[in-house]
């Protein structure tokens, strides 16, 4: 009797199994085929840049999950993810010299052609290997640029361990680079010039940085009508778009000496009443650094609040806002404005601002208008904690259409862009904190029968600039 060999007959064939070891290694470098080339490196004095590159990533990771967590997951499987074992070795006398040096990681890629990619970069205190949403994050870039940029400072003199995490948010097919450079910062004698300190200011050339907003949040929102405050006592910016109200901490404010050259910190600071509506609308005072935030819900009363902390909780204010219980008092039933400024010098016969309440004498105005006719005007005296009856700007007879926002100038009159009065441009004016108002109309302007919202600017000599859209 013939038999067939064993190799044939048993559970062992080897053409099998090396068609198996070939998946296996297939799968295997696919998971893995994005590490990072080189895995490690040391930047130091002499070793004074990095370069690494990593991909090509065809798993999308999207996480953390935006407000829900505050950092990503990462592991070899469901929550793929590029490490890199970064070393700093700086010696006391370097950053004696440079006390503003700072190691910065840029992130960057050539998108395959989709136009959605996107990647971020995370950097972790020490040698860190899987991480959870809780893992403490050092520093982060985690916007929606190319690149992501993130700066590990202060530096610490000696050897220290950090781990960088590049993130596929959004993975179709790329390779990315990552560039490490040790920069002194201001004052420092390496590095690239000026880095860290305040960028060259030329007449006529504005400057600009840009935060994006935390991904997946209403702060990316294209809808309703942005309004941004500053105040210049904290170094923050308060944002209002949909409703909901975002404070955006600067990184050389969040952390002192710090360049000026990474994400901002985003914070939903909301005043709750005022986050719903048809009509949200923000200002800030800058001398006393009060932010007012208001919206409308379609009737003449609208949701209204004001906080001195940026929107953070304090004792006497456990939500950071405090809500004007009463509303503004009647006066429009759409597009409210809020601004402040100066009272006209002298005070007008019985205008008395507020001594313990409003000790900068800071008048503050809240107009709105009856949909697209007349508009009344209310003043508060109090810093916007009250108001008082409202005053007929403009009656809708030769003005009308949707009014820009009230700006008040340094001799304290004050400003109400209307689109339309009589074929032209106009505004309404108030020399006696908006007692009375009167109409003057823009000379060779063109009308905007169509248009809304101009808007004005007043410079310190009290010259009008005006800004409208045709349409």
């Amino acid at each position: 009797m013939h038999k067939k060999p064993a190799s044939e007959t048993g559970s062992f064939n080897p053409r099998i199994f090396l068609a198996f070891l070939l998946c296996a290694a297939g799968a295997w470098l696919a998971t893995f085929s994005f590490a990072a080339t080189p895995a490690n490196g040391t930047l130091s004095e002499a070793t004074p840049v990095l370069n690494y590159t990593a991909g090509p990533f065809l798993q999308s990771n999207p996480v953390p999950v935006p407000v829900v967590q505050s950092g990503p997951t990462c592991n070899n499987t469901q929550n793929p993810c590029d490490s890199y074992n970064l070393t700093t070795s700086v010696s006391a006398a370097y950053i004696s010299a440079n006390p503003g040096a700072v190691a910065k990681v840029t992130l960057f890629w050539t998108d395959t052609g989709s136009g959605n990619s996107d990647y971020d970069l995370y950097i972790y205190n020490g040698t860190v290997g899987n991480t959870t949403a809780t893992t403490p994050v050092a520093t982060r870039a985690a916007s929606s640029a190319n690149p992501e940029i993130a700066s590990i400072f202060p530096l610490q003199a000696g050897t220290i361990n950090y781990t960088i995490k590049v993130v596929p948010y959004v993975a179709t097919g790329e390779t990315i680079g990552v560039r490490i450079e040790l920069l002194a910062g201001s004052g420092g004698g390496g590095g690239f010039p000026g880095f860290g300190g305040p960028d060259p200011t030329v007449p006529g050339n504005p400057r600009y940085q840009t935060f994006f907003p935390p991904k997946g949040t209403n702060a990316e929102s294209g809808d309703g009508e942005m309004n941004v405050g500053f105040n210049p006592a904290t170094g923050r910016y308060m944002l209002d778009n949909i409703g909901p109200v975002w404070r955006v901490t600067p990184p050389e404010v969040v952390t002192p000496g710090a360049p000026e050259c990474c994400d901002a910190l985003w914070e939903d600071r909301s005043s709750t009443i005022a986050d719903s509506g048809v009509d949200p609308i923000l200002w800030t005072d800058q001398p006393s650094g009060r932010t007012f935030a208001s919206n409308f819900t379609g009737g003449p009363n609208a949701l209204y609040a004001y906080t001195d902390s940026d929107g953070e909780p304090t004792v006497t204010s456990p939500t950071g806002w405090t809500v004007l219980g009463a509303a503004v008092p009647n006066g429009g039933a759409d597009h409210q404005t809020i601004g402040s400024g100066p009272y006209p010098n002298p005070l007008p016969p019985g205008v008395v601002p507020n001594p313990v309440l409003n000790p900068l004498a800071r008048a503050v105005y809240y107009c709105s208008q009856d949909i697209v006719g007349p508009a009344f005007c209310q003043r508060s005296d109090d810093l916007g904690a009250s108001y008082g009856p409202g005053f007929l700007a403009y009656d809708g007879s030769d003005c009308g259409g949707l009014h820009g926002h009230l700006r008040v100038g340094p001799d304290g009159a004050a400003y109400v862009p209307v689109p339309d009065c009589n074929n032209k441009a106009g505004v309404a004016v108030s020399m006696d904190a908006g007692l009375t108002w009167q109409e003057f109309y823009l000379p060779n302007s063109l009308p905007q029968s169509a248009g809304s919202d101009s808007s004005i600017a007043i410079d310190p000599n009290n010259k009008l600039y005006y800004f409208y859209v045709l349409s």
